[in-house]
């Protein structure tokens, strides 16, 4: 009761506090806020009764944590009450992103004390769960310290979780018993397509190999059989994945190249894979010595890009928005330089240097005109050229772009703002005294996809969307992995409710408006590669690529699936081995200590 008042209070000085309109600046830069949308109060009860139900005894507030979906229509929320000691308990809950519609995805409230299941939908230290690119299914991150880290898939749209992997485990319950049962897993990655993902795994967690996945997580072939796989990465038109086996000269180790569908795997070069050049050329990598390094596909054309030596955990790596030049970064001695070079990593410059040792995230304006970072606690901008350096603002404790590029937002230690690229104007959106943080890590940001919302912390148990006037509200499209000559049901909503009358196309072609329950009844064309657009007066447009399977490669086990789904037979939740194998107890909290203390080593011996 006195946290809800609390909540309350919070939010009437909040909305009070905020101006519904601003001065234009010469740019005609004007932002204000429609509403705050407090997230953490609407999952709160739901939390709560999963608290009660659980008699768990809970002496401290749950944090909360949320990424967006790829349309920006829906949020995936964490929530958890993780203790030093004790019984931890986790559910992970969607809801729109007006705050309607929320519902729970998974939660863990049989755990016990000595074995803790963790499941999280947005982020974990080490690892990162992913939407896929269309908003489909969710890979969400969970683990039993120093017994398992494995993904599970999760649909949003309905009731379908299930482990990635060999095993199919479909509920909380069934994972927990047959926890020995599962692979140690890693890098879950989806591909461009949303079709198929990456996993790197294994019983055996020194011998991790690397695997392809349906959509539903089930195992569709095994890529490697050697040398512990430590990384992987799909190229940008996911026809082929880069990998690394370690960076030593043996000959099982070092950076491959393997097709998508598993042919002509190649070792390239000795090193670890960073990222592939917009044109999949290319492939930029460090080798044993933290050297950074640019090399064709074909193992031509080998380049060093730097003679001080990048750290892939920290260090930035980012190419401009239309991909024709790139920045990275190199923090050494207490000196941080931000380099400039062309897509391919040639004709390398020093755009910034100056002393420091923090973490300072360089970044590209959406519209590739600026480069943003922090020199301390102050934010700049500049031209890639070099020239117009900016101070944007003072004591700042994070910063994020905004979608379109027009303006940058910041945050201090009080408050919530937002300015112009060159900093001539800034607008407070937030009242002060609250100590805000936006979400932007790994794979989440705190701008919406559209611009119209942000989400922000106010520390880790009080989570809220700021809501931009001027802006619609998305369209999503829907539909079941079609086959050619089958009918296609199509549906297009907007925060989860039906959208009659929007105009659909497939591949810019009309094909008819949705009925009153927002479905529109197709006949799939032949098997290939389409989009379809969603429209209508008053939304913001959605479009989704849909690809048709023919009727020979058509199967139950590798279509997506968006309507009710069913259970996975028993036969294949009792695959696998039984749980009586020899363990490595701790091995993966253990290797990412020693990993991370190995570079801090490396970078302060530097």
């Amino acid at each position: 009761m006195l946290r809800t008042l609390n909540i309350s209070l919070f939010l009437i000085f909040l909305i009070s506090s905020i101006s519904t309109g601003f001065t234009a600046s010469p740019e005609n830069f004007s932002v204000s806020v429609e509403e705050i949308i407090p997230v953490s109060q609407i999952v709160t009860p739901y939390f709560d009764s999963l608290v009660e139900s659980s008699k768990i005894s809970v002496n401290e507030e749950p944090s909360f944590y949320g990424s967006w979906s790829p349309d920006g229509s829906r949020v995936v929320i964490d929530a958890f009450f993780n203790p030093m000691t004790g019984t931890r308990l986790y559910a992970v809950y969607v809801l729109n992103a007006d705050g309607s519609g929320i519902r729970e995805l998974a939660s863990t409230p049989n755990n016990t004390k000595e074995r803790s299941l963790s499941i999280r939908g947005v982020y974990y230290p080490f690892s990162w769960s992913q939407w896929s690119p269309d908003g489909s299914r969710i890979g969400i991150f969970a683990n039993i310290f120093t017994v398992r880290d494995f993904y599970v898939i999760a649909d949003p749209d309905n009731t379908l979780i299930k482990t990635a992997g060999k095993c199919n485990y479909t509920t909380v319950d069934n994972i927990r018993e047959n926890i020995l049962d599962l692979e140690w897993q890693t890098n879950f990655i989806w591909n461009p397509e949303d079709t198929k993902a990456l996993i790197i795994m294994d019983k055996d967690p020194l011998n991790y190999q690397l695997y392809l996945l349906d959509s539903n997580g089930h195992v569709l072939q095994q890529f490697t059989d050697t040398y512990n796989v430590i990384t992987a990465l799909w190229s940008n038109d996911g026809k082929k994945i880069a990998y690394s086996t370690g960076h030593t000269e043996d000959e099982e180790t070092g950076l491959w190249i393997i097709n998508e569908n598993g042919t002509e795997n190649k070792r390239l070069v000795n090193g670890i894979v960073i990222d592939w050049s917009p044109d999949d050329s290319r492939v930029f990598y460090v080798d044993e010595n933290f050297s950074f390094y640019s090399i064709k596909v074909d193992g031509t054309d080998r380049f060093k890009l730097s003679t001080e030596h990048f750290y892939r955990s920290g260090d930035v790596f980012s190419f401009s928005p239309d991909r024709k030049n790139l920045i990275f970064n190199i923090v050494k001695s207490g000196k941080v330089t931000i380099f400039l070079a062309n897509s391919t990593g040639k004709n390398v410059q020093v755009l910034e240097e100056f002393s420091g040792r923090c973490v300072f995230k360089p970044s590209w304006s959406p519209k590739g005109d600026k480069i943003a970072f922090t020199q301390g606690t102050d934010l700049y901008t500049i031209n890639p050229d070099g020239s117009e350096k900016n101070l944007i603002a003072s004591a700042i404790t994070d910063y994020e772009w905004h979608p379109s590029g027009d303006f940058i937002s910041f945050t201090t230690s009080d408050s919530v703002f937002v300015a112009s690229p060159d900093g001539s104007t800034k607008i407070q959106l937030t009242g002060d005294d609250n100590n805000y943080r936006f979400l932007n890590k790994k794979y989440l940001s705190g701008w919406s996809p559209d611009g119209s919302r942000l989400l922000i912390s106010n520390g880790s148990t009080d989570l809220s969307i700021i809501k931009l006037k001027g802006y619609e509200d998305p369209l999503s499209i829907d539909f079941l992995t079609p086959i050619e000559g089958e009918n296609c049901e199509l549906r297009v909503r907007c925060m989860s409710e039906p959208v009659a009358d929007s105009l659909l196309t497939l591949d810019e072609q009309e094909i008819g408006f949705t009925n009153n329950s927002g479905i529109l009844n197709y006949s799939c064309p032949a098997a290939g590669r389409y989009v379809i657009n969603a429209s209508k007066t008053g939304y913001r447009s959605a479009s989704k690529v849909l690809i048709v399977e023919d009727n020979s490669s058509a199967s139950p086990e590798t279509s997506l699936v968006t309507g009710t789904s069913s259970d996975p037979s028993s036969d294949s939740e009792n695959e696998g081995t039984s749980g009586s194998e020899f363990q490595v107890s701790g091995f993966r909290g253990t290797a990412v200590i020693m990993f991370l203390l190995f570079f801090v080593w490396r970078r302060n011996s530097l």
